[in-house]
């Protein structure tokens, strides 16, 4: 049943403390020998910080839609992104080079999750991070409120 103290679509993200335990956990599992057990749905990128140069591994939901790889950005990394980006991914196990760019047109983002949500339905929304709260499919005027401040990091494997 619908709630109507609550928007029809919300980010749903994990609490910053779980993140921390188990973060470094998923680095090293889709690393490992054990990837099959989460690589169909996640992937780590290797992001170079731009001023610091220090890279930063960050395990992603990994979605494809219409044969593109990609990935909601939602942490001050993506920052690095802007205006495309070189990186490397570990993605099935495998450390490959990639090239990645961030989309933050909030019009095209919401278009994005709209369709994500289409095809993963609103029971696997938190798949992309977000909460469906309505019995219906969201419309795009709802998922573009539910995605403000987002981003899409879209990904080209280059090897």
């Amino acid at each position: 049943m619908t709630d109507p103290s609550k928007h029809a679509v919300e980010e749903a993200l994990a609490p910053a403390a779980m993140v921390k335990i188990v973060n470094p956990v998923l680095r090293w599992l889709l690393s490992s020998p054990l990837h099959g057990i989460a690589s169909k749905g996640l992937l780590v990128l290797h992001v170079t910080g731009r001023r610091s140069g220090r890279v930063y591994d960050i395990p992603v939901g990994r979605h494809e839609l219409d044969g593109q790889l990609m990935t909601y950005g939602g942490g001050a990394w993506r920052a690095n992104l802007r205006g495309g980006a070189d990186l490397d991914v570990t993605i099935d196990g495998r450390r490959r080079r990639a090239h990645a760019v961030l989309e933050e047109d909030p019009d095209r983002v919401a278009e994005i999750f709209d369709r994500l949500l289409e095809e993963l339905g609103p029971k696997r929304a938190n798949r992309v991070a977000l909460k469906v709260n309505v019995d219906r499919p969201p419309t795009l005027d709802e998922v573009r409120a539910g995605t403000a401040g987002r981003a899409v990091v879209l990904i080209t494997l280059v090897d």
